[in-house]
């Protein structure tokens, strides 16, 4: 028995008959394909690719050669008590869901009608050349499109009756000027043609039209449109209120392409003297975050999956929101656009509230610095947002936050391969270009340990994801629960010493005591899953009854800074594990019977006396 209350069934069904079908939005009339009823097909695979894609999506056919009588409404008086009405009766009768009725035939020889719009009588509209209808079991206004029992569509479109002598009769006697296609947009009935004017009118006042050029329009939608159509003056009034609003700036831009107008202006040369450009360029770009980050460029913040870098994400907004220096670097306060594809706009403001209460801040502090905008679910990649970017006004924000940056990329691309990672971080770099703007990318790292790679290998993908950035920075687990090691290679500053954060939950704080050097090594993480076979006897014994901290300091630690690696390698001898021997040197730098120095950019020491205090650098 046809089963056709599952519209990728039917949608399928109508094909094989030789119907041409294309998706429609779920309860709607609104076509899916970018060209509506001209994407019609009766091609299975793609009739297939469409409904698998998009399985609720109503079914629309295209009535190219057909004829479909469209009764609108449950007590339509059209024909009431006349015999012609029983003779439709002849083929597929559909039931709308307003209690309307869809008589479907095809037109007959050499005829080439096209749709009407209650020409025949008020509410009664025609389908033909040019036109499409929506086919059982398609949903609208909460109901279901359903064929009349008896009356289902079974029959190639050759096959269909032709509509009785008395209606071709009607047709072929209609005025031209009403045999036209049908006008894009649904009839605007009484009670709400102000209203709907007054909207789209809204919607040209945005997008920067004049009172005149909306007029045009309005007047041109009046005619076509309303039922019956308002006086001119009624028209004009509309125009004239909707005018008094000011344009949406990013809309006019976005529509009116001002990136493209403007793109490639500049004054182009093969080559420039050196001497020109210093003199021009004299100085760095504008900082954001000192140390790390200025105008224009990039930085990655890389981090393993659940490390707390969303949390760390808000303190950074709201930092450069009100200028309160981040993790110790001062910043330059100005707005901040945090564009999220992974949370939900409820679980954003829960944490962005959480965070201002513990830094501490108040929302007047912020408000009118920080913007957000949630794109979970939307399935945007960064090519297609091309545009998005291209409409943000120039030197508005000061920072955007990209998070997470995995989202962002293409279904097709593969990020470990290094000239599509480049190509979308050419692309960061258009956009940070054009908008004199800061970019921050929230990525995940590579899988496994992370303690054994050097920095620039720690973010998942290829080479180029750490080469193109000019900030690359890094957090990974120190030995201390709770603690992140923080490093970091930048292009335009000193790459940063590493240091220790710990988490205050919700933000993190940098902690000096902890020594950057003892990352979590994977013995770390076994000794960290406890053995069903051992006894609290065969655990790991505790060394600071055998090793007193001055015991500890006497033997492995002189007035002379040592290399942690030279004082692990001592007490290995001695039986000690490294992870063991940095406890001892964390309690003994605590208790002030050692003291950190610190030797060149990257490496540290430790020593019985401090480190003497250096004479300031001179600046350049």
């Amino acid at each position: 028995m046809l089963d056709l209350t599952d519209l990728p069934t039917a949608a399928r069904y109508y094909a094989e008959l030789g119907y041409p079908v294309f998706p429609c939005i779920p309860g709607t009339k609104k076509p899916l394909t970018k060209h509506g009823f001209r994407n019609a097909s009766t091609n299975l695979d793609r009739v297939e690719a469409w409904w698998t894609e998009h399985p609720q999506a109503n079914i629309g056919i295209a009535t190219d050669g057909l004829l479909i009588l469209d009764i609108d409404g449950r007590d339509n008086p059209w024909l009431k008590g006349d015999e012609r009405l029983a003779k439709l009766a002849c083929g597929p009768v559909s039931i709308t869901p307003r209690g309307g009725v869809h008589h479907v035939f095809r037109q007959p020889k050499g005829k080439a009608w096209r749709c009407t719009q209650s020409s025949l009588a008020p509410f009664v509209d025609t389908r033909a050349d040019g036109g499409y209808f929506m086919a059982p079991p398609s949903q609208a206004e909460g109901d279901t499109y359903r064929w009349q029992p008896t009356f289902v569509l079974t029959e190639p479109p050759d096959k269909l009756p032709e509509p009785p002598a008395w209606l071709v009769e009607m047709l072929d006697t209609l005025p031209d000027e009403e045999r036209t296609p049908t006008v894009a947009g649904n009839p605007i009935p009484t009670g709400q043609r102000n209203a709907t004017l007054a909207r789209l009118a809204g919607t040209m006042r945005r997008a920067g039209m004049t009172q005149a050029e909306m007029l045009a329009a309005l007047s041109q939608a009046n005619q076509d449109r309303c039922q019956p159509p308002l006086e001119s003056a009624e028209v004009q009034r509309v125009a004239l209120s909707i005018a008094r609003y000011a344009p949406d700036e990013i809309t006019v831009a976005l529509i009116e392409d001002h990136y493209g107008q403007t793109v490639g202006r500049d004054d182009a040369t093969l080559f420039s003297p050196a001497h020109a450009i210093c003199q021009t360029h004299p100085r760095m770009r504008t900082p954001v975050i000192h140390g790390l980050l200025r105008e224009g460029e990039t930085m990655n913040v890389i981090a393993a999956p659940k490390a707390g870098k969303s949390w760390l994400v808000h303190d950074l907004a709201l930092s450069v929101a009100t200028g309160k220096a981040w993790l110790g670097y001062p910043v330059e306060a100005g707005r901040v656009l945090h564009i999220d594809n992974e949370l939900h706009t409820e679980t954003l403001a829960s944490r962005i509230k959480q965070v201002s209460q513990a830094m501490p801040l108040n929302e007047a502090q912020w408000r009118d610095a920080y913007y957000v905008r949630s794109m979970r679910g939307q399935l945007e990649d960064l090519f297609r947002m091309e545009a998005y970017f291209n409409a943000l006004p120039e030197s508005y924000f000061k920072l955007i936050i990209l998070d997470a940056f995995y989202r962002f990329m293409p279904r097709e691309m593969d990020e470990n391969d290094n000239g599509t990672m480049a190509n979308l971080y050419n692309l960061i770099d258009r956009f940070a270009r054009r908008l004199r703007v800061a970019f921050v990318l929230i990525h995940h790292t590579t899988k496994g340990v992370q303690s054994g790679k050097s920095v620039t290998d720690v973010g998942a993908g290829a080479g180029a994801q750490s080469r193109a950035a000019d900030c690359h920075l890094v957090l990974r687990p120190h030995q201390q629960d709770g603690c992140l090691v923080v490093e970091a290679v930048t292009r335009s500053w000193p790459s940063p010493m590493p240091f220790v954060i710990r988490q205050a939950f919700p933000l993190w704080h940098p902690d000096p005591a902890l020594d950057p050097a003892d990352l979590k090594k994977p013995d770390d993480y076994a000794r960290n899953r406890p053995s069903k076979r051992e006894s609290p006897q065969e655990a790991e014994p505790e060394f600071e009854d055998e090793w007193t901290l001055e015991r500890f300091v006497a033997a492995f630690v002189g007035e002379e800074p040592r290399m942690r690696a030279s004082i692990q390698a001592a007490a290995n001898g001695k039986g000690m594990t490294d992870h063991q021997t940095g406890k001892l040197l964390e309690k003994s730098e605590a208790c002030g019977l050692v003291h950190r120095w610190t030797l060149d950019r990257n490496r540290a020491g430790y020593a019985t006396r401090p480190q003497p205090r250096l004479l300031p650098e001179q600046p350049q």
